[in-house]
């Protein structure tokens, strides 16, 4: 197996997609783990996402911001947005997310919230959110796209890693990547073998 230093960013992308994120988020000290509040809008149904963050920070019920920039998505994109954690209005449903599964996206995070939960399970597209609600959003603006945001209490840069599973998610600095990713095997390999000793 390569080591993590010498993988290009699909190959780091494959591997930290086959970790759990629990022992991603132990392999930075616990830090970097995206606020609780945030989760799959899908019932737990072994959700795995794992993409280059674009982060957006959009005004409070807004998603101007969104919808000029999934025009701009790359295949391997996660698209993150700091929505304030406002909950009184979606910032996306499926419209939004097929637009930009046909991108390439990989899936969204947002510290706000969605509607559209069922389709976006049928779609099978990665997307955490604080909740759902029927609400539809404004689009007046401001936003700011590209640049850095928090999103659940952890500052996301852009082409940081953005990892997702049922339990929640957890942002890897890009310039930590390989350090984080070598951890984390080690990690994931000892509660193997220590489930292996333990008989399940």
């Amino acid at each position: 197996m390569s080591e993590p230093a010498e993988l290009t960013e699909a190959e780091l992308l494959e591997r930290f997609a086959a970790l759990p994120v629990a022992n991603v988020g132990d392999a930075m000290e616990r830090l970097n783990v995206v606020d609780s509040g945030i989760q799959s809008v899908w019932p737990a149904a072994g959700i795995r996402m794992a993409g280059r963050a674009v982060p957006v920070t959009v005004a409070g019920g807004d998603n101007l911001g969104i919808h000029e920039t999934i025009d701009s998505l790359q295949p391997g994109d996660v698209l993150a947005v700091n929505g304030q954690g406002a909950t009184h209005r979606a910032l996306i449903g499926e419209l939004i997310a097929g637009r930009a599964m046909a991108r390439g996206c990989v899936g969204f995070v947002l510290d706000a919230c969605v509607r559209d939960a069922v389709d976006l399970q049928q779609m099978r597209f990665p997307v955490f959110a604080r909740g759902t609600t029927p609400a539809g959003p404004y689009r007046n603006g401001p936003f700011q796209s590209g640049e850095a945001a928090a999103v659940g209490t952890v500052v996301v840069h852009p082409g940081d890693l953005v990892l997702g599973d049922d339990d929640g998610v957890a942002v890897v600095p890009w310039a930590r990547a390989a350090e984080v990713l070598a951890k984390a095997e080690a990690k994931h390999a000892a509660e193997t073998k220590q489930r292996a000793e333990i008989g399940f």
